[in-house]
């Protein structure tokens, strides 16, 4: 077998199903389920390895979307709990891979559970992973193998995208932003009237892996609210506003920040591309509004590890005073380069993302799959050998 497909029983197992259909190739889907009596002989491999970082992980997740996980007691019987239960699924995905032997598994996302477990146990056997996402472009989707966000296969370093495409023969052209449908169980809002001169800092899902995996120091959104409120007050300009937006995914409210300080608004109601429009900077910990700030010609402080943490391209902040420093600069007059940005999209485009978003499956979609797994793209150029 060379790639195998690995899901619980959801939308995703769903797409599989169908792209596998599709694709010329040698693939399975295997949904998650029942325990494997064969992983009985790796149980003893499965409780030498460390499962700190998952729990830590999931505690965060849970901490973000309800108190009740603070209580230690709670927190320790929980995880006592979800070390043996990953053990045991440890346990199961060594066998199955074994027996399967496939060359590739693909999972979505692979920085949340069940999936990071599978992905422990594929790198112990040396079977390489292929981490499925929504694209970083509206309209695409992301395939890559060393994983995504922050783990992404996107360099780092400005000096590659200002060599790619030498004699500029691949055009980028912006395209229109996709504004997120609100939850279910958020409120409606009326449009808010935003000051003339402000910072817009968009919140993030707080239980996210971009938050639970890639925010080193940013652990919250009222934290992201304290800081964001701190670094602007530093710079003692009285005409200079902030604000906020809770995102349209997350179902609950932070009523209680609505109020907290004279110099923020929330405008829960405004389209964030307006927001973004006319605002003087974006400030955010590493959302995809990041980007869309990017596209729409603004300068981006981010907080947290963002795949487009490049110098020249966004101003990046570790620590407070850093952000306040940062912030300060770009009030300055700082810009970022823009043949940088430019090629960096360029790279997204014709490189990086696969086209089609990942619930679609037109024929483009599924050619650009095979490509991307057979190391036939552009990709697989700038990525190197895929069996390195």
């Amino acid at each position: 077998m060379a790639y195998l497909f690995i899901s619980r029983k959801n939308v995703h197992a769903k797409y599989y199903k169908k792209i596998i259909k599709k694709l010329s190739m040698n693939c399975q889907l295997h949904i998650m389920g029942a325990p494997k009596l064969s992983a009985v002989k790796y149980l003893k491999d499965a409780f030498q390895v460390n499962f700190t970082g998952v729990v830590n992980s999931q505690l965060k997740r849970k901490r973000a979307r309800n108190a009740i996980w603070n209580s230690p007691i709670i927190a320790a019987v929980y995880s006592a709990g979800l070390v043996l239960f990953e053990r045991l699924r440890y346990a199961k995905y060594l066998a199955l891979l074994t027996e399967t032997n496939p060359e590739y598994i693909v999972i979505w996302n692979g920085n949340k559970l069940p999936n990071t477990t599978v992905a422990m146990a594929a790198k112990a056997l040396g079977v390489k992973q292929f981490y499925y996402e929504n694209g970083l472009l509206p309209g695409t989707s992301s395939l890559d193998p060393n994983g995504i966000n922050y783990n992404a296969s996107l360099s780092r370093d400005p000096s590659f995208y200002l060599n790619f495409d030498p004699q500029n023969k691949l055009n980028f052209s912006a395209p229109d932003l996709i504004p997120r449908a609100d939850h279910k169980k958020r409120c409606e809002f009326e449009c808010a009237d935003v000051p003339e001169r402000y910072i817009f800092a968009p919140f993030q899902v707080p239980h996210d892996t971009q938050l639970a995996s890639f925010s080193p120091w940013i652990n919250s959104m009222d934290m992201f609210y304290d800081e964001v409120i701190k670094a602007v007050k530093s710079l003692n300009d009285p005409s200079l506003k902030v604000v906020f937006k809770e995102h349209p995914s997350w179902h609950k409210h932070y009523a209680h920040l609505y109020e907290k300080d004279p110099i923020a608004i929330f405008a829960n109601g405004n389209q964030t591309s307006d927001l973004i429009k006319c605002a003087e900077a974006v400030l955010t910990i590493n959302s995809t509004v990041g980007l869309e700030a990017l596209l729409l010609n603004k300068r981006v402080l981010t907080l947290g590890q963002a795949c487009y943490n490049i110098e020249g391209l966004v101003k990046h902040a570790s620590t407070a005073e850093q952000l306040a420093a940062n912030l300060n600069e770009v009030m300055q007059g700082w810009q970022p380069n823009t043949l940088l940005k430019d090629k960096f999209f360029s790279f997204i485009e014709h490189v990086y993302c696969i086209p089609g978003v990942w619930k679609h499956t037109e024929d483009k979609h599924i050619k650009a799959i095979e490509a991307r797994f057979t190391g036939n793209d552009e990709f697989a150029k700038y990525h190197g050998d895929k069996e390195s």
